[in-house]
């Protein structure tokens, strides 16, 4: 197991995030099994250097990963944003389609007052329904303001003031 170099590329995964541009390795580490000379302090150097640059390979790993992640996730977040507002165009055509399909058997006023009431309708309900889920969220409100005071009251009655 020691006497194989220790490489740490981040290539393959700079290749996948970003296919333009290929890395270069970042640290290559070489050791050897048999040193009989190498006293435990300097192995024990070398395991620290070792450690340390895998550490900051995982690091850079890690960066790549999440750079990579939110890339794919706004271009995602772009593309739901888009079907949401064409979906908000639809919603006024389909209410459109029930007005004239609604004026074929009465006056166009009356259609038009029919199709309103229904939207007036669905706003209301849905309204009410989110004044409600907004009040049993304001339930679980955090107060740092209580649990702080609590901390201190305990912090002097510990301290004996």
């Amino acid at each position: 197991m020691f006497d194989a170099q220790l490489k740490i590329h981040t290539e393959e995964l700079m290749m996948a995030a970003d296919k333009s541009t290929p890395a270069q390795p970042m640290t290559v580490v070489e050791t050897t099994q048999s040193r009989p000379n190498t006293s435990i302090g300097e192995l024990f150097g070398e395991l620290s250097n070792q450690i340390s640059t895998l550490i900051r390979g995982e690091i850079e790993l890690t960066k790549v990963k999440a750079t990579a992640l939110a890339k794919k996730a706004g271009a995602g977040g772009g593309m739901l944003a888009v079907a949401g507002v064409f979906a908000l165009y639809l919603l006024g055509w389909v209410f459109h389609t029930i007005e004239l399909a609604l004026a074929t058997s009465m006056a166009d006023w009356a259609a038009s007052l029919i199709t309103a009431g229904i939207l007036l309708l669905i706003v209301i309900i849905l309204a009410a329904v989110g004044a409600i889920l907004l009040k049993k969220g304001m339930k679980d409100k955090p107060e740092p303001q209580v649990n702080m005071k609590l901390n201190v009251a305990a912090a002097k009655k510990g301290l004996g003031k």
